[in-house]
């Protein structure tokens, strides 16, 4: 088969998974707009990533790009890599994460990950109604939602320009193993309350081979309807295409020693209307980054900034620290740390 067929090929489905996401994501969100469930699946949770804004669909992200754009793992060189971090949401909600991926034969068999995503939603008050008076209640304990999401991930360069990569994700969530009634005895008959499904990531990645200008689109969180009791609700299902370049390709600035770079997504969540993404990423020497970015429209998340330590150990190894900051209006200000382990 012909280079030029292979590329054809590859453009063609490039087409093919943009028309169907557009065309899926178009339809579920004219039918059900502002009405999904899981919506932890969606927060931004890399501390580089959300210092450039969320923008990093069409980045190489090594590790971290298992919760962006699968892809971009495809890319990655190195024996392996390892990314963990914490991140402290609003009202009190704090999210773990953590992710590894292997490159045996440098690639050739394709990348393969693993992670792992929790959720803390904090202690809350249960209650039950009073049996002498209904319309008030009774103070009975405490309890504690909490989610949990495993994921495996496949990605593989089809060829020095162009890769795709899946993820797969088994989620359970565990809301309350609540009280629904009371027993004869003093107790309390109970009713658990939670969830337990798959969703599935896919996306791709085009570097076009002018300067360093790079393409990628994903679909994420893509599953069945949740019900809860009665209630059936969608996944957050969301479409993002993106476009980032070193700034500086146009000068004569030694790379290695000063990049700037720009990345640009367009986000179409299931939920929200369309948004638009903006980062950038100053890197000196390899060393230091400095980040900034921009999410529009939104109704409180504004503006974001972040910083960067990168130090290799040796020619194989290398470690990479990251913290973000990310205003978000009348709610707590978010703040988001992450490390990265190459061998």
């Amino acid at each position: 088969m012909g280079v030029h067929h292979v590329k054809r090929i590859l453009t063609l489905s490039t087409l093919a998974l943009l028309l169907a996401a557009v065309t899926v994501t178009d339809a579920v969100a004219q039918k059900k707009r502002a009405q999904t469930v899981m919506k932890f699946l969606s927060a931004p949770i890399s501390a580089r990533a959300s210092g450039m804004g969320d923008a990093l669909t069409s980045v190489e992200g090594g590790s971290q790009s298992i919760f962006y754009n699968p892809a971009s793992v495809g890319w990655v060189r190195t024996n392996g890599e390892a990314t963990f971090g914490q991140v402290s949401w609003i009202s009190d909600i704090n999210y773990q994460y953590a992710g590894a991926v292997i490159a045996p034969a440098n690639g050739l068999y394709g990348v393969f990950g693993f992670s792992v995503l929790g959720v803390d939603y904090g202690t809350f008050t249960e209650t039950i109604f009073n049996e002498s008076n209904p319309s008030s209640y009774d103070v009975i304990g405490d309890y504690s939602p909490s989610v949990t999401a495993v994921g495996f991930t496949y990605a593989r360069a089809l060829s020095n320009q162009f890769s795709m990569g899946a993820n797969v994700r088994y989620i359970d969530q565990n809301l309350v193993n609540g009280a629904v009634d009371r027993t004869s005895t003093g107790g309390y008959t109970r009713e658990q309350i939670g969830a337990e499904t798959v969703s599935v990531d896919f996306g791709v990645f085009y570097k076009t081979g002018f300067k360093s200008l790079n393409l990628g689109m994903s679909l994420r969180n893509y599953g069945k309807e949740i019900t809860y009791q009665l209630d059936g609700q969608e996944m957050p299902l969301t479409f993002r295409m993106g476009m980032s370049m070193n700034a500086l390709d146009f000068t004569s600035i030694d790379p290695s020693k000063h990049s700037l770079l720009v990345s640009v997504d367009a986000n179409r969540p299931r939920d929200f209307q369309e948004q638009l993404m903006f980062g950038t990423e100053y890197l000196f020497m390899n060393r230091l980054a400095l980040r900034g970015g921009m999410l529009l429209p939104t109704e409180e998340q504004t503006y974001s900034f972040g910083v960067g330590v990168i130090q290799p150990i040796g020619k194989r190894y290398g470690i990479r620290a990251d913290y973000s900051y990310t205003n978000f209006g009348v709610f707590d200000n978010v703040n988001r740390i992450g490390l990265q382990l190459i061998f």
